[in-house]
């Protein structure tokens, strides 16, 4: 859970999208969400980092493809501002480049724009605990995509020295979305001691986020 939210408060989202009928639908649906406030919409990258460092921000539904400064920029920028921000992103089939390259940089999952609204909600959820959401349907057209480009990411999702089945497990857990909190409860270990499990998985698979992990475990179906 970013250290800016605390477990009484309501999920702060901020939210940039350049369609607005899209982006007030979405507000509408969310103002009835009593754990998350909206703070502000945006239209555009410019904006959505101006009013991201007017207000305190614990997620951002972001929109990939924007006029202007695009998604990935902005996510690359939100979170060299503050690393606790979580990027969820919003994305439409195809682009899947675009997508990829969002998750590299940081951003901590995606969603449809089409999902169901609990789907949504579920997603905000999940990446404002410290987990990731990972859209079911877009996962497997995006794993489609890395698979056919082996090249591209050669260096990347690929295991420098084996896992101890412990890391393993943990692994597993990422996969499912669930924070570093949550798995610590499921597998009784210490906080601590999942983040230093959490930061060895990413090391041996050449990865910066979980998310990136998280492609690599369905990828090679390590998911439980």
């Amino acid at each position: 859970m970013p250290a800016s939210q605390t477990a009484a408060q309501p999920i702060r989202l901020l939210i940039v999208d350049d369609h607005p009928l899209f982006r007030q639908g979405v507000r509408l649906y969310l103002d009835v969400i009593p754990d998350i406030q909206v703070v502000g919409e945006a239209s555009n990258g410019e904006d959505a980092l101006t009013l991201f460092a007017q207000n305190t921000v614990d997620v951002v539904l972001l929109d990939l493809q924007m006029p202007g400064m695009d998604g990935i920029e902005v996510t690359r920028r939100i979170l060299a501002l503050n690393d606790q921000t979580r990027v969820l992103i919003l994305t439409s089939f195809g682009g899947w480049d675009r997508v990829y390259a969002a998750l590299k940089v940081g951003a901590a999952g995606y969603v449809l724009k089409d999902a169901e609204p609990e789907e949504l909600v579920a997603a905000i959820r999940a990446v404002a605990a410290g987990g990731s959401f990972l859209s079911d349907h877009a996962t497997a057209q995006l794993l489609h995509h890395l698979a056919a480009r082996p090249s591209a990411e050669a260096a990347e999702g690929q295991l420098t020295e084996p896992l101890s089945e412990r890391e393993r497990e943990v692994l597993g857990l990422i996969a499912r979305g669930q924070s570093n909190r949550e798995i610590a409860e499921y597998l009784f270990l210490s906080e601590t001691t999942v983040k230093t499990h959490v930061a060895n998985i990413l090391q041996k698979l050449n990865v910066k986020s979980r998310t990136q992990a998280a492609l690599y475990a369905m990828r090679n179906q390590l998911t439980e």
